[in-house]
């Protein structure tokens, strides 16, 4: 029986743990209780499964991303499991970790490799345990979740949605496989790059868009983000399995990304349009419904001019004069917004009428597009490395009584760094 010096009990996000040294090796393990009990033949049979996989995942490289599980080990009448402690915390406990692109990259290699590891010895890793995934001066490491789901579930926060995120092939009941492994791991390394989920939420699930293979482009929130590292993170969330690069291919790519940022080649940028993938994702995900409602207006509207055909075919109970019928259609007609298709008789007829509504809209284009104020001066009054403080000249573009007033005003305007961009926090108008 494996000898370990074990710590006092303590707690950690309700879980209870203790540390141990193991005898053998002199390394430090985090000890976790097994929160269901086995009898002593299943005791055998998982510790040496949990031997098994440490001998095969072992990785050649000093810094491993997946973490080998020891144990069980009996211990004051509780039965434990542990892993290998490195120096950090939670991923999630502080989330999105504030470190640049190239610390990221950095920061998944150790776990890409471990992943070609545990694959190259026919391995498939699993779902992982998302409150037990680390972040420390190693990189993000994790233990292997084979074992894990034996032990109780921390308390601390997730990203929402985060916990629903599976390989859609799983939703037709098809067993996990390694290419199920690189859709998480691919889930994982979009989170750590861009710090968010890459599934927009329907009703606070990602299940529809996750089915249907709709994802929010990586440059949506890091435009830095090179065609290569975007084009890696959709193939390995993609719907199909055959379509998520191996392992190994990954591997390969990912230490040439690095090498390629370290020695400060360029990169290709991805093309990011906001607004394509804005409709794009709205229609994939709103298809259906949309369908259903624009059939919908459609036999609505239908039925309204059928039934004002109709009733334009019988003969109206009560003679109106025909000089209040004029005025009547007149003042109708006078509404920009009344449908061309609707007036009487052929388009030859209300020619300047069709002039008016084009001059109208022409109009209202010419005074969407004016500014509503531009900067005219600034001047630097005091920068910090995170705050600053101008004073600002504006030019403001008012349509009174149908002309343009042009009123400039001068304000001082604070700003404060949140990460990447600034941010304006006070505004105050100088006389």
């Amino acid at each position: 029986m494996e000898e370990v010096i074990f710590s006092l009990e303590c707690q950690a996000e309700g879980v209870p743990l203790y540390y141990g040294q193991r005898v053998n090796s002199g390394a430090l393990y985090r000890w976790e209780p097994m929160a269901t009990r086995m009898r002593w033949g299943e005791v055998s049979r998982f510790r040496r499964k949990l031997a098994e996989r440490s001998v095969q995942g072992e990785a050649s490289r000093s810094v491993r991303g997946i973490l080998p599980v020891a144990g069980p080990v009996p211990y004051q009448g509780q039965t434990l499991i542990g892993w290998e402690v490195y120096p950090g915390e939670s991923l999630f406990a502080n989330f999105p970790p504030a470190f640049t692109l190239e610390e990221g990259l950095a920061a998944l290699e150790p776990l890409v490799n471990s992943y070609t590891t545990y694959h190259q010895q026919g391995l498939t890793v699993g779902c992982p345990d998302w409150h037990r995934v680390y972040l420390g001066g190693k990189g993000i490491s994790m233990p292997d979740p084979y074992s894990l789901s034996y032990l109780a579930t921390p308390q601390g926060p997730l990203p929402k949605g985060l916990s629903a995120c599976h390989p859609p092939e799983i939703y037709t009941n098809q067993p996990l496989n390694q290419s199920g492994d690189l859709f998480y791991l691919g889930l994982l390394c979009y989170l750590v790059l861009t710090g968010h989920l890459p599934y927009p939420l329907v009703q606070g699930w990602p299940t529809e868009a996750l089915r249907q293979g709709v994802i929010i482009p990586p440059t949506r929130w890091r435009p830095e983000l090179s065609a290569e590292i975007t084009r890696y993170l959709e193939k390995l969330l993609a719907v199909d399995p055959q379509e998520r690069p191996s392992a190994e291919e990954l591997s390969s790519g990912w230490r040439q990304m690095n090498a390629k940022r370290r020695s400060g080649a360029p990169l290709k940028k991805e093309n990011n349009r906001p607004w394509r993938w804005q409709v794009r994702l709205f229609w994939r995900l709103h298809r259906r419904r949309a369908e259903k409602y624009l059939l919908g207006c459609t036999g609505v509207v239908l039925l309204v001019v059928l039934l004002g055909w109709g009733l334009r075919a019988f003969p109206q109970e009560r003679n109106v004069p025909p000089a209040q019928a004029i005025t009547a259609l007149f003042s109708a007609f006078a509404d920009p917004s009344y449908p061309a298709y609707l007036l009487d008789g052929s388009a030859g007829l209300w020619l300047d009428l069709l002039a008016a509504k084009e001059e109208r809209k022409t109009a209202i284009t010419a005074l969407m597009d004016h500014p509503l104020l531009e900067v005219a001066e600034i001047s630097n009054l005091g920068q910090a490395e995170n705050t600053a403080s101008f004073e600002v000249k504006l030019v403001w573009h008012h349509w009174q009584a149908g002309h343009w007033q042009t009123v400039a005003t001068r304000e001082r305007i604070r700003v404060v760094r949140n990460r990447t961009r600034w941010v304006i926090t006070e505004r105050e108008q100088i006389n």
